[in-house]
């Protein structure tokens, strides 16, 4: 019989003197036995439910990244104003003139307003007094007034196409509205 045993399953551990016992040996099988089944188990339950320590820090270092890639864009966006895109149409009345502005009114105030037809666009921003309406080689002049959620223009001329108007014509509107508004 064995005089000491493992500190942890309890197998024996012989001394010189001590004499040796097949059933000690016997025990000590069972033991490791059931040890190393219980391990297997265990393994066996966590299979596909644990990742390895190499693939949880290769994980740690992907989030660490995003994390510090969010905060500097958190810190950027948060000096940004809010904006929302829009577009819409508008047919165009055939009319011109001081007296005839023709005026958008969005749900937000514009920043920006992009009016476009074929191969002309017009261009207003927020706070300018007048825009040009492009047409190839040919800039026409119109002059601006903005008032909250509207913006409105006009030609002085009588040629509605000067002015983005010609009856029956659908105009696309592209804006970018204040989001805070």
């Amino acid at each position: 019989m064995a005089s000491n045993y493992t500190p942890n399953y309890q197998l024996c551990q012989w001394e010189a003197e001590d004499q040796v016992r097949r059933a000690d040996f016997n025990t000590d099988n069972a033991r490791i036995d059931a040890a190393i089944k219980a391990v297997d188990s265990r393994v066996t339950g966590l299979s596909g439910s644990k990742a390895s320590t190499s693939a949880l820090n290769s994980l740690k270092s992907t989030v660490d990244s995003l994390s510090a890639t969010v905060a500097g864009h958190t810190g950027a966006l948060s000096k940004k104003g809010n904006c929302v895109l829009y577009s819409t149409t508008y047919v165009g009345n055939g009319k011109s003139g001081a007296a005839n502005k023709r005026t958008l009114t969005f749900p937000h105030k514009p920043a920006a307003v992009l009016v476009t037809y074929l191969n002309m666009f017009m261009i207003m921003v927020q706070g300018s007094a007048s825009t040009a309406i492009h047409t190839g080689m040919l800039s026409i002049n119109n002059a601006l007034t903005w008032s909250g959620n509207s913006v409105s223009w006009y030609c002085t001329d009588a040629n509605t196409q000067n002015m983005m108007n010609n009856s029956g014509v659908i105009y696309h509107v592209v804006a970018l509205l204040d989001g805070e508004n």
